[in-house]
């Protein structure tokens, strides 16, 4: 059984996963964070730990509250300067899975002044046979010296509906001195540039079409690696007034976006003069309603009941009635306006 806990943030979704286990006749709390965002590391995060390094387990060993002490032999090391042999400790080792003596691992440690070295549970040490792609990319970025690696994919969309785009020309401006540099998205839209120099840049995707990408930017640093998704975000917008009939407002009505269909539902509330906004929206055809001024109003999306009292615009009662209103790409309606009697 899981049990998951998400607070969204802008562009980023930072999440504590508790999953619980039953081990043995003990069930325990399995925790780990995670991060959802447009610029994220490219699965090294080598500055993140203590140690990164590619090691064999060469002993194990018991240690108190159902831990275990494991002694690792370093074999390829990317990060730090570990000893050989290396004493390290787990947290939460019952989530881990089995540890024996032999296997090897692409080992993400953590150390804290005065404290032992610790392989955490939720870290991103993992088998080298499920670790194939990080390890090649902690072996270029060896290689690059003073530069960093950007690397990425142009997709439409957000992070839950998204389509690749393939062909597409990224740009990455160095804020510095403008120098461009440019790759090409492939078949399943991924692009990498060849190593580029520190510093700050700007990433644009040139227009495809009538379709324009949103910009991005992205700090270089040495040995650095990104990956960066480019999306198109859904851009079109229905905005309008809610007026008596001699011109003044109507405030704090509630309305309703629903999709043509019905399956979806969106509420917001008119402000004090009347004006109400819904953007972000992508194409597809809408119905807009207005609920009684003063109505309760509870801000939901999804499958949430359409009140009986709704009027529908230009000013229906029966929504076989209704106006759709069709938005295009990146469209901005901003004429949708109910006048109603004083």
């Amino acid at each position: 059984m899981a049990l998951l806990t998400i607070v969204l943030s802008g562009l980023s979704a930072a999440a504590q996963i508790i999953e619980l286990r039953k081990v043995g006749d003990k069930t325990i709390g399995c925790t780990r964070s995670g991060l959802q965002s447009a610029l994220k590391d490219c699965g090294v995060r080598s500055n993140w730990y203590s140690y990164v390094f590619v090691g064999s387990i060469s002993a194990t060993n018991p240690a108190d509250n159902d831990e275990t002490m494991l002694q690792l032999t370093p074999e390829e090391i990317f990060y730090g300067d570990p000893s050989t042999p290396l004493l390290v400790i787990t947290s939460q080792g019952l989530c881990l899975p089995t540890l024996a003596v032999g296997d090897r691992w692409l080992f993400y440690l953590r150390k804290e002044n005065g404290k032992p070295i610790v392989l955490d549970y939720g870290s991103d040490s993992r088998p080298v046979e499920k670790a194939q792609q990080e390890i090649e990319t902690l072996r270029q970025l060896k290689t690059f010296g003073d530069f960093g690696l950007l690397r990425g994919s142009v997709r439409r969309g957000n992070f839950g509906q998204s389509k690749v785009v393939p062909g597409a020309v990224v740009v990455a401006s160095s804020k510095s001195d403008n120098t461009q540099f440019f790759a090409t998205t492939d078949s399943n839209g991924h692009f990498e540039f060849a190593p580029l120099s520190p510093g700050a840049y700007k990433l644009t995707v040139d227009p495809i079409g009538s379709l324009r990408f949103d910009d991005s930017s992205v700090d270089m640093k040495r040995g650095s690696c990104w990956d960066l998704a480019m999306l198109k975000y859904p851009h079109a917008q229905i905005s309008g007034h809610v007026r008596h009939s001699d011109g003044s407002p109507v405030s704090e009505v509630p309305v309703l976006i629903i999709n043509a269909d019905g399956s979806v539902l969106s509420t917001l509330r008119a402000d004090a003069n009347g004006y109400f906004r819904s953007n972000g929206m992508i194409a597809g055809k809408y119905l807009v309603a207005i609920n009684s001024p003063g109505a309760p109003i509870s801000f939901c999306a999804g499958a949430c009941e359409i009140p009986p009292t709704a009027l529908y615009y230009p000013l229906m009662q029966d929504r076989s009635g209704a106006l759709a209103i069709e938005l295009h790409e990146d469209e901005e309606r901003n004429d949708i306006d109910f006048t109603i009697p004083k």
